[in-house]
């Protein structure tokens, strides 16, 4: 059987760690200055705007860590010397940056093109696909509603 005094430093922590929460909900939530809202933590109003967003920043970083590595491809050409086992690891290492490189390509023509479909196959008066309308920082909130007639 546990003996008394460790019951009571169990009970004891207990109290100390559950206290501030009993204070928490006894507060009266209407002497709150602000109301109670949930704002969006992903700045985008869509799906559509976040899954541009993404791609155009993979672009982008991808297009940097392309020159980074195509400068040290180069760079492994020149201080290989003659050495038959550094040109070959280095000319495989251009082999890969210019194919990530078509990737990357790949992947901007990809979206546009889908972009493009999908701006053809839409309704009139309805807003074009992949324009997104948010101004860098701006926080868009939730949309609200949802299901038929909304």
């Amino acid at each position: 059987m546990k003996s008394p005094r460790r019951v009571f430093s169990i009970v004891a922590a207990l109290t100390a760690l559950l206290f501030p929460l009993a204070v928490l909900f006894a507060a009266d939530p209407s002497l709150s200055p602000l109301p109670p809202k949930l704002d969006n933590p992903l700045r985008f109003g869509t799906l559509e705007d976040f899954l541009i967003e993404i791609v155009r920043v993979v672009v982008q970083y991808g297009a940097i860590l392309v020159v980074f590595f195509l400068v040290y491809a180069g760079f492994q050409f020149v201080t290989a010397q003659g050495n038959e086992e550094k040109l070959a690891q280095a000319k495989k290492m251009f082999v890969w940056v210019v194919v990530g490189a078509f990737v990357l390509l790949g992947v901007f023509v990809l979206r546009a093109a889908i972009c493009g479909t999908l701006n053809q196959l839409r309704a009139p008066g309805t807003p074009e696909f992949c324009q997104s309308t948010r101004n860098q920082g701006e926080n868009i909130p939730l949309k609200q509603g949802g299901g038929a007639g909304n």
